[in-house]
């Protein structure tokens, strides 16, 4: 966790200590991340302790008497719990505070400083460090100073925080939807702006094509035997549960990275021996046990009525894997560095779940095909070229396997009417890291469409500046969802850098195909913003 997050609170917390007492001049902090931008051109540990500073120096005209200290994590952490910061002895009764517009969670009366307990997200990286900063006289009254909720960014999304404008069904539009416009009809220009922008395509990627997602079950409970994680969940007054096997996990004490793989075939994914060695778990999720194909399963017994595709509903499994790996520490694995991979049909199936959960560090779908990382609008093209379903279409994905919405179908050979296609599915990922990886040997998975998908997703990655978290691999030559050693070195390389955080990659878009003949012009008709 970055070290600002302990330290800004902490410092604005301190100044509205000072400004709530009976001296109070009404200076007004420069506490908001614009405001410390625009006056000290950063938003860190340094700026906000210079604004206090500055603050309490202008309330007094210069002068400074007392000395207050800033911790940050280690010195030690005010924010473990259990940890007291004795501000004086009361020497009355509580005292009356009066707080302003600026400091409002800075002022309630009590004995002593107790700061509460953080999420478990907030102690993923520690920093040491204390500053001084001189502070006018406290009185001998004592008060608690509760700083504002710490910043969770460890969360399965983000949609809470925005809001959600009118969802076009249908537009008219034979080129790729612009990503980076707004359903507001502005286009973002912001780093920032991207977190709601996508969550405003997940919106409309689950009113259209997936079904709804549901968010925030009652209760997700995990317990850990032998090498079975069992995932108990609750909602709606009914409870279900379902086991992920693990091997190669560490410790409690030693966790180690893991990579979530839907049970193809009987196994992990399908990545073969591409991970040997690497020292990351495999965490084997069978999609059946949440939404089987032909009907029924946990999902919908917790949720019946719902319009969800099993593809979305297993995409929620696997979020529900992650709760309860971050609620059983002994399964011995690292959330704060999970991938997640599956091919063909489980290929869609990962990808959605990357897509939809921003906890999934990597993620790397497998000969995804249509409903995965291939462009509808090109699938429609390439068939009418060839005057035959030569690459599967809307209509055929739209309902075999129950992966998509049951209405879905409707836009079969109404393709360029999609508000959306499959290049913002796999921008959705962004800014964590992608590794997509083709099979060119099948014209059923579509060779040129995925291809064109690879293509057009790289500009959400160069628009926010993370061309390295972006790779798109297509090669031929062997078996359906048998991943040939050329990818291996792709393979690893993202792992290392993404899992174990031990090495560097170079993304790229890398392709063997003799007929896929990408021209942006043709399918891009927007500008890729450099994003601040």
């Amino acid at each position: 966790m970055n070290k600002r997050k302990y330290i800004f609170p902490l410092a604005v917390a301190a100044f509205g200590l000072w400004a709530c007492g009976e001296d109070n001049n009404s200076t007004t902090a420069c506490v908001t991340e614009q405001c410390l931008i625009d006056q000290y051109g950063e938003f860190n540990a340094d700026s906000a302790n210079k604004a206090l500073e500055d603050s309490i120096l202008a309330a007094q005209g210069g002068s400074s008497s007392s000395s207050l200290t800033v911790y940050s994590a280690e010195r030690p952490d005010p924010l473990e719990a259990g940890h007291e910061m004795e501000l004086g002895e009361s020497s009355s009764s509580e005292a009356e505070v009066a707080c302003g517009p600026q400091t409002p969670w800075a002022c309630v009366s009590s004995s002593s400083l107790i700061l509460p307990e953080p999420s478990s997200s907030s102690h993923r990286h520690h920093h040491s460090s204390s500053s001084s900063v001189d502070l006018p006289p406290v009185s001998s009254s004592s008060v608690v100073v509760v700083p504002p909720t710490l910043a969770n960014d460890f969360v399965e999304d983000h949609r809470s925080e925005c809001q959600i404008g009118n969802i076009p069904t249908s537009v008219n539009n034979a080129k790729l939807p612009d990503p980076f416009m707004g359903l507001d009809g502005k286009r973002i220009s912001s780093k920032d702006e991207w977190k709601c922008r996508r969550e405003e395509i997940g919106a409309m990627y689950e009113k259209i094509m997936f079904g709804q997602k549901p968010r925030n079950p009652e209760k997700v409970e995990g317990s850990f035997s032998g090498n079975k994680l069992k995932v108990s969940v609750t909602d709606k007054g009914k409870t279900i549960s379902f086991s992920v096997s693990i091997s190669g996990g560490g410790t409690k004490d030693k966790p180690k990275p893991g990579i979530i793989g839907f049970a193809s075939f009987g196994g992990c994914g399908s990545l073969g021996a591409s991970t040997n060695g690497l020292g990351v778990a495999m965490i084997s999720f069978n999609p059946d046990d949440v939404a089987p194909e032909n009907g029924g399963g946990s999902f919908f017994q917790l949720y019946n009525g719902s319009d969800a595709g099993t593809a979305i509903a297993w995409a929620w499994g696997i979020s529900r894997v992650i709760d309860a790996l971050e609620k059983t520490p002994e399964a011995g694995i690292d959330v704060h560095h999970l991938g997640v991979t599956g091919c063909s049909r489980h290929g869609k199936g990962s990808l959605i779940a990357g897509a939809f959960d921003e906890r999934i560090a990597l993620v790397i779908p497998q000969e995804s095909g249509s409903g995965g990382a291939s462009l509808w609008r090109s699938i429609a093209q390439v068939n009418k070229q060839k005057g035959t379903q030569f690459v599967q279409g809307l209509a055929s994905a739209g309902t075999e396997g129950r992966w998509l919405k049951s209405s879905f179908k409707n836009y079969d050979g109404k393709e360029t009417t999609l508000p959306f296609d499959q290049h913002m599915l796999t921008a959705m990922v962004a800014p964590r890291a992608l590794l997509l990886l083709d099979n060119q040997s099948f014209d059923w998975l579509g060779e040129v469409p995925s291809n064109y998908c690879g293509n057009a997703s790289l500009e959400v990655f160069k628009a926010l500046g993370i061309e390295d978290n972006y790779t798109y691999a297509q090669k031929g030559g062997h078996n359906h969802c048998d991943l040939p050693q050329d990818h291996y070195d792709e393979v690893k390389a993202y792992v290392n850098a993404f899992l174990n955080e031990s090495g560097t990659t170079k993304g790229k878009v890398e392709s063997f195909s003799s007929i896929a003949k990408w021209n942006k012009s043709e399918w891009i008709d927007w500008d890729t913003p450099t994003l601040k």
